[in-house]
This record gives structure tokens, sequence and C-alpha cells, in this order.
């Protein structure tokens, strides 16, 4: 039976997980009055996310591993208290600026700042039954909010008014429940609970995040000049999809035992979220994204198998090569729900021998995928002049899930040995 302090713990962290989310994940804009109206400006947004979120998931990674050795819960309460300050100021910061350039700027900010936050909570929140169920829903909700909402279409102009950043009272109310659970947990800011035996860093982690976030990134960066060139052909598509597979491959290696198998599920999973619709707001189908997601979560705590995660995302990509020809707010809807349950089981079902590995699996679902690239009619990031069937990002998300599949498969060949799990999402 939970405790109150557990659900203290729980709310804060899902309040975290959604800040830092919404930070790598979401472009920040500044007020309403900003002209987002030019070519150079929408394209300088578009670009700096992906690149801010790979800046961030990188930060987030290199923060676990430095502060996974001190083991002290209160100076991870008080880290991401800081954090989420320094967030709130660059967020009202922004609002008293009429320049659109200086959102490329704010976005770096709010990515570094977020992957901070990020690393640390996760790392902190995976070792609490309660605090580890509410990172992983607000890190859900986020994930999907981001995948099915349209942050930037080719007249911002006229989008500008929607808050798509953080918003001001997630941030504040973030703030409080932080600063509370540090109050909370004071007596182990200073001194250790297990004193570090060594002082030496682990590089594989930062070292399997680089490898995957530049990759990732290079070929997502690659495609869009190619689809901007009107160069851009199947052949273009089927090498950034192998690119992907390799680089998340590679990465999974990098990482001890078979903690790799999250990092081959979150970039299946990334690319089927991408593969979806997009709307202008969720609304009330919010409720039933966070039913989902929960139901997802306890339901992989319970009965886990990455197949099962993989089989979901093969699902939602076949789906999306023909959604678009059912009635368009009820493929939305089931396409947003089903995400929401799938990844919510991933996040259930996958088992960690090392925290850092479980920030890079659980905020390797913030990299961009090679789908932003893909030009289509009815998902943002429209970067082409002549969009595409959207049939084309389904097949694509499918084709990645497939690779991930079989990557899968020859990862457990490598590692045959199956360590005792010590950390569960």
């Amino acid at each position: 039976m939970p405790k109150v302090g557990d659900g203290v713990d729980a709310v804060t962290a899902f309040a975290g997980a959604a800040v830092a989310g919404m930070a790598l994940f979401v472009p920040f804009t500044s007020r309403t009055n900003t002209a987002i109206d030019t070519p150079y400006q929408v394209a300088s947004m578009a670009n700096s996310v992906p690149r801010a979120a790979a800046l961030g998931l990188i930060v987030a990674v290199v923060v676990a591993v430095l502060i996974r050795p001190a083991n002290r819960p209160g100076l991870v309460w008080l880290i991401a208290t800081c954090c989420a300050v320094g967030l709130g100021i660059n967020y009202f910061v922004g609002h008293t600026m009429t320049s659109a350039e200086i959102l490329t700027t704010q976005n770096y900010v709010n990515s570094l700042v977020g992957g901070v936050i990020f690393g640390a909570l996760c790392l902190c929140s995976l070792q609490l039954r309660w605090a580890a169920l509410g990172f992983a829903l607000g890190t859900v909700t986020v994930f999907v909010y981001g995948e099915v909402i349209t942050l930037v279409t080719s007249n911002m102009l006229s989008t500008t008014d929607r808050g798509v950043h953080s918003p001001s009272a997630l941030i504040i109310v973030a703030i409080v429940l932080l600063a509370v659970n540090t109050l909370r947990h004071r007596r182990s800011i200073r001194s250790p609970i297990v004193p570090p035996l060594t002082a030496d860093v682990p590089i594989a982690p930062i070292v399997s995040v680089t490898v995957l976030a530049l990759t990732v990134l290079l070929a997502t960066e690659r495609l869009q000049r190619a689809f901007d060139g009107q160069r851009a052909n199947a052949w273009y598509i089927a090498l950034a999809v192998t690119v992907t597979i390799v680089a998340a491959f590679v990465s999974a290696l990098l990482l001890p035992g078979r903690d790799g198998t999250a990092v081959l599920l979150a970039v299946s999973l990334a690319a089927a979220g991408d593969s979806l619709f997009d709307a202008e707001r969720i609304g009330w189908n919010l409720v039933l994204i966070l039913v989902a997601a929960t139901a997802g979560i306890l339901t992989g705590r319970r009965w886990a198998t990455p197949w099962a995660v993989l089989i979901g995302a093969a699902a939602l990509a076949t789906f999306a090569t023909f959604a678009e020809r059912l009635p368009w707010l009820f493929a939305w809807t089931i396409g947003a729900v089903v995400l929401a349950g799938v990844v919510g089981y991933a996040f259930g079902s996958i088992r960690i021998s090392y925290g850092p590995s479980a920030v890079l699996g659980l905020g390797a679902l913030y990299l961009p995928s090679i789908l932003w690239s893909i030009p289509t009619r009815l998902r943002n990031w429209q970067t082409g002049p002549d969009p595409m069937a959207e049939a084309a990002a389904g097949r694509t998300a499918l084709a990645i899930t497939i690779g991930a599949a079989a990557a899968l498969v020859l990862l457990y060949r490598i590692r045959s040995g199956t360590p005792a799990p010590t950390v569960k999402p």
C-alpha cells in the first residue's frame, strides 16, 4: 500500500518528467505577437528542434553517469529543482522577447536544462516503485503529445498563439513539487547512502548515446536536404533506414548486457509515432491517453517481453499506411491511444542492469527519426515542396521496426547471458 510520501514522489516525478520532456521535445515559442513567418525563421526553428533534442539526450546520459556513483537522492532532487527554476526563467524571459531569431537559442537552453532534469530524475525515480510509475507516465504523455500535435506548419504566424512550449502553470507546479521533495530528502544531500568506491566514470553509455544521437540526426538532416532539393527517392529513404538501424545496433552493443534492448525499442516506437497524423490539440483525448499509458505500464511490469513492443510498433506503422482512408478523427484518436498503450507497455517491460542505460533507452524516444524529413499532407515538419503519400511514412516506420527486430535477434545471440535486472522502469 503506497504511503503519502510515495504519492508525493510519484506526482513530483510525473511533473518533472513532463517539464523535462517538453523542454527536450517541443519547440520553444515566444510572445504571441512574435512573427515567425519567413522561410528562414521557420527553417531555423524546425532545424533547431531535432538538434536540441539530440544535444539534450547526450547531456541527460552524461548527468546520469556522473551522479550515479554519489547515490544521493536529496542532491538529485535539488539539482532538478534548480534546473526547473532555470527553465522557468528561460520561459518567462522568452515572453519579453520580440525577435523570432532568439527562439533558436532558447530552444538549446531549454534542451540543455531539460536534459539535466531528465537524466537526474530518471536515475533517481527508477529506484523507487511509485516514482518510477510517475516518471514513466509523464514521459509517455509528453511523447504522445509531441507526436500527434502539430507543432510547426508552413505558416507559423497563424500558429504562434498556441502555447506549444511548456505551460507556465506546469513549470511552476514542477518547481514547487521538486522543492518539497528536496526538503523531504534533505538529509541525503550531503552524505551519500553508499560511499562511492571509485572515481572512475564509465564512458560506454556516453559513447553509446553520442553514436546514436549524432548518427540519427545526420541521417535525418541529409534526407531533409534531399527532399528540399527534390532529389529524394525510395533509395534515399532506404539508406536512411539502414543508417538508423546500424546506429541503434551499435549503440545497443556498447551498453552492458542486454540493456541495449531499450534503445532498439525506442527507435522503432519513435518511428511509429512519427508516422501518425497530427492535430491542433488533444483536448479530452488526454484522459484516454493517460488511461492507456497507465494500463500499458502496469501490464508491462507484470508481463514483460520486448517482442510485444515491436509487434505493437509494427501494427501502428501498418495502421498508418491505410489510416488516411478512414475518418480522420477516428483514425487520429485510435492511433494516439494505441501509441500511448504500446509505449507505456514498453516502459513497463524494460529491464535494465545499469541505471544510465535506462536514461538512454527512455530518452531515445525524443530523438528525431528520419520520418521528420518525409513530407506528407497530414503530418507536420513538411520540409519538402511536394508531399509524399501518407502510406510512405507508415512503410518507412515498418521498415525501421523490422530492422530493429532483426537487430534485437542478433543482440540476443551475441549477449546470450541475461543478468539479473537491478532497475525496473
